[in-house]
């Protein structure tokens, strides 16, 4: 703490701050030593540092990584074949498309034309919007228009939802120079 904010102070009280100041540091330098903490200086700890040796790298195996991938894909049409089978047969026309009705919304049509899919229901919500721009005003998934066509998402829809360069790109923009961007700032 610096003595120049307490100027508005009488003399005697800044210098029974200070003396207090000074004993603090000196206790806490003597619970260093009786706890066993050794103090190094600027120049030992900038050797330290240059010694340490940097963590290894890992390196990705880039013929397991698609291997999983590719898991993951046959696992995502194997549940989208089991979820259409159990869905209701007169939900979806042949063509794989819904009529929404009054009184819809997407998580009743959800539960209709793709039944109780393993997949995430954000996943799913997201696919449909994505797979229909028309039937949503301002691509919300709440705000499901009647009387239209929607078309169910089919496995390269749900692909293109869950593998994006969403992150990627929020990866880009979060190492921009100001970390503050977008904030709301008050006069």
């Amino acid at each position: 703490m610096c003595i120049k904010s307490f100027a508005h102070l009488p003399q005697r009280l800044q210098s029974t701050f200070s003396l207090l100041g000074c004993l603090i540091v000196a206790a806490l330098l003597q619970g260093c030593t009786a706890l066993g903490v050794e103090l190094v200086d600027s120049a030992e700890l900038a050797q330290l540092k240059t010694q340490a040796e940097p963590p290894p790298v890992e390196t990705v195996d880039e013929a397991e990584l698609d291997d999983a991938l590719s898991r993951m894909i046959g696992d995502l049409e194997r549940s989208l074949e089991a979820a259409a089978l159990a869905a209701e047969e007169d939900a979806v026309a042949e063509d794989g498309t819904y009529v929404v009705k009054n009184g819809d919304y997407l998580d009743k049509i959800i539960n209709q034309t793709v039944g109780k899919s393993p997949l995430r229901r954000d996943i799913l919500r997201s696919a449909f919007v994505r797979a229909n721009p028309h039937a949503f005003m301002r691509s919300n998934p709440n705000w499901l228009l009647a009387n239209k066509k929607l078309r169910v998402p089919e496995t390269d829809d749900i692909k293109k939802v869950i593998f994006t360069d969403e992150s990627r790109r929020n990866k880009d923009k979060n190492s921009s120079a100001n970390p503050y961007e977008g904030w709301i700032q008050y006069p």
